[in-house]
């Protein structure tokens, strides 16, 4: 069984019967380590007993493993074993099937729960160039198969607006619906990331609104935020706050490579909403034909902005961005300098733009 969101997972551990073996993992690592708890919880009771609970971690070997799985409950139901980021691509290939097959017939009186809060799947490369993922969806399938995979990725843009309303809620303050949106903008879409925002703003706020000033006063933004609020002034042809935009990066020490980088995924991003747009194709299409999963808001916030651009501005200003790529990584020129060129250039190929539109 595979489940892929919080609120089916909830429903499967609310019908009854636990299964034996669950896989709780993805990118969302806030949501993984709160399910887990909840199946932990769910698996022997708030009071956890330490004869009927046992945690291991990625040290832990084999034969422990398999050794605490087969033991029996003592004063509870059922032992409830938690692996935490047990780095399963790195086993050998022998110990993997070891694993493997007796994920297939666990205990009917223990409830293994392998969960990954904090590993990364796609970080780390087997010494033979193999991808770690390979082996993860591997040992999805399996769990699949004989129990329950849980797998948590990014929110969309409207369930973080509503969990943050919550949160801020709870808190005892109230936070208006496109505020949050404008929060998620700022903050992107960790919810680690935004849960620590959100409790900070409503320890300043001491039970009033939370409001965009509060927002501006005390949110950490992101690198790729920032860069889109530059993006943003590009699009505006606003030649002052484009340059100070840009200047304002160069002041937090954000590495030139980065900034170029975000920026050409920025205006990538407003190409292919341009490109489905003109095609008629929807957008919620086009972020599934080009991966984007759950951040399909990520098109939906270009597509404000791609607008004012024709398609061959879009295209040249992307010509540009690869060029002074390719010259960062090759020349010994400053990469700020690159950059303040490279801004220039798009800025120069939206004045013709939209001149040749008045035209």
């Amino acid at each position: 069984m595979l489940i892929q969101t919080e609120q089916a997972f909830k429903k499967e551990i609310a019908s009854g019967e636990l299964k034996s073996l669950f896989f709780i993992c993805g990118e969302e690592k806030y949501l993984v380590r709160r399910c887990t708890q909840a199946l932990i919880r769910k698996a022997v009771g708030k009071q956890v007993s330490d004869f009927d609970f046992i945690r291991l971690n990625s040290a832990a070997s084999l034969e422990t493993l398999f050794e605490a799985a087969e033991m029996l409950p003592v004063t509870a139901k059922r032992k409830c074993v938690c692996v935490t980021d047990y780095d399963i691509a790195a086993l050998s290939e022998s110990d993997y099937q070891e694993l493997e097959r007796f994920c297939s017939d666990v205990s009917p009186y223990t409830v293994l729960i392998f969960t990954m809060p904090t590993l990364q799947e796609s970080e780390k490369k087997k010494t033979s160039g193999e991808k770690k993922p390979s082996r993860m969806k591997k040992f999805q399938s399996t769990v699949e198969k004989y129990g329950v995979v849980v797998r948590l990725d990014p929110l969309k843009e409207a369930d973080l607006v509503q969990q943050l309303m919550q949160w801020a809620e709870k808190d005892g303050s109230h936070l208006a619906q496109r505020t949050a949106a404008d929060m998620v903008m700022r903050v992107g879409s960790d919810l680690n990331a935004l849960r620590s925002e959100i409790e900070k703003l409503c320890a300043y706020c001491q039970g009033r609104e939370i409001t965009r000033q509060d927002l501006d006063l005390l949110c950490t933004q992101n690198d790729e935020v920032n860069t889109f609020a530059l993006s943003n002034a590009i699009a505006s042809n606003n030649y002052n706050a484009s340059f100070e935009e840009l200047h304002r990066l160069f002041g937090q020490k954000i590495p030139g490579e980065l900034i170029l980088s975000q920026l050409g995924s920025t205006f990538m991003d407003m190409y292919r909403a341009k490109a489905a747009s003109e095609a008629g194709v929807s957008l919620q299409q086009a972020a599934e034909d080009f991966q984007y999963g759950r951040r399909e808001f990520v098109l939906r916030r270009a597509k404000t902005n791609a607008v004012r651009f024709s398609t061959a501005a879009l295209r040249e200003i992307l010509e540009e961005i690869v060029q002074a790529d390719m010259r960062m990584k090759s020349t010994m020129t400053a990469s700020d300098i690159l950059l303040e060129t490279l801004l220039a250039k798009i800025l120069l190929i939206i004045r013709k733009d939209r001149e040749y539109d008045k035209s």
